[in-house]
Order: C-alpha cells, then sequence, then structure tokens
C-alpha cells in the first residue's frame, strides 16, 4: 500500500513550506505594529540654535505643546533648565537634551505652566526662557511597547517544520523503494 496522497508532489509540499516561513516572517510582524501606541498630536512649536544663540529667546507657548530645537549651528549646543532651575526631585534638569550636533533636534512637551529658563551647556551665555501659560495637564502615561509574543512564530515554525520533516521521509523513503527495486531486479 503507497502513500495516500501520490498525487501530492515534492514541487508543491516545497511551496506550501515556502508560503508558510513568509506568511511566518513578514506578515506576523505587521499585526505587532498595529498594537504599538500612539501619541495624540498636540500642537508643536519650531525654535533653532544657531551662531552660539537660541532663536526665539522668548517663546510663549500655552500647556502641551511640544517644543522642538534644531540645531542649526556648526557646533554641539545642548537645550538645557538653566542651573538651579526647574530640576527633577533627584535634582538633575527638567529638561536637558544631552549634545546635540549640528542637524540634530530636541523635542519636550511642557504640560505644566510657568518659567522655564533655558541654557547651554556648553556655553553658558547661551540663553533662552520658555514661558507657559494655560492649565496644568497630566501628562501621558508611561506606556511600555508591548513584549513580543512568539505564539504565531513557535506556531509557524512548528508547522514548517513537521512540513520539511514528512517531506525529507517521504523522500527518504520514496529512494529507498527504488534502491531496494533496482536493486531485487538485477539479482
Amino acid at each position: 500500500m503507497g502513500w495516500p496522497y501520490h498525487h501530492f508532489s515534492h514541487r508543491s509540499l516545497a511551496k506550501v513550506v515556502f508560503a508558510l516561513i513568509m506568511v511566518n516572517v513578514f506578515v506576523s510582524p505587521l499585526f505587532d505594529s498595529f498594537l504599538m501606541p500612539v501619541r495624540a498630536s498636540n500642537s508643536s512649536y519650531s525654535a533653532i540654535i544657531i551662531d552660539f544663540a537660541y532663536q526665539p529667546l522668548r517663546i510663549d507657548v500655552t500647556t502641551g505643546t511640544e517644543v522642538i530645537w534644531t540645531n542649526n549651528g556648526n557646533t554641539q549646543h545642548t537645550v538645557t533648565s538653566s542651573p538651579q532651575t526647574n530640576t527633577t526631585q533627584r535634582g538633575t534638569p527638567l529638561i536637558s537634551s544631552g549634545p546635540l550636533n549640528p542637524g540634530q533636534n530636541f523635542s519636550y512637551v511642557f504640560y505644566e505652566h510657568g518659567v522655564y529658563p533655558i541654557q547651554c551647556g556648553f556655553h553658558p551665555t547661551m540663553n533662552s526662557l520658555v514661558n507657559v501659560t494655560g492649565s496644568d495637564l497630566q501628562p501621558p502615561p508611561v506606556t511600555t511597547p508591548p513584549s513580543v509574543d512568539y505564539t504565531p512564530y513557535v506556531i509557524g515554525g512548528t508547522i514548517a517544520g513537521a512540513v520539511v520533516v514528512a517531506s525529507i521521509a517521504l523522500f527518504v523513503r520514496r529512494r529507498t523503494k527504488k534502491l531496494g527495486a533496482s536493486g531485487s531486479a538485477s539479482q
């Protein structure tokens, strides 16, 4: 009695395995992107850093505004809360871009009203001021990206592995039958 699915060729099996692998590799990750949180768009304000100065020197915005500073200068600068002002509970600057190379930008969303003096960490004579008016807003909760669910990958890999093992077994079985038939005919 032979293999009950003799009409199912090795090429068909290879196509099925290939299709399963492609679905697993390319389609499954797309579902993960649908789960990523998206920040609601708020108003934004653009400012620049050039020739050792912030432009404009004074920025007036309302709460919830994202201020985006772009370094259009020829050297590194920072956007940092002036010393002894607007610090975190640990005493570090509330606003701290770190070094910004030419062409890089930094953004900060102001959720609380108040006056925010800004200073370049490399050039202490570079100063600016952000004046924020309006009612204080609750910042969005800090979310961590969802952990990757590997279940579809495990299932797809298991199916692909089973198909590969079955096709190898079928190939070996047919090869063994052909060798056995040719060996008995020559005797």
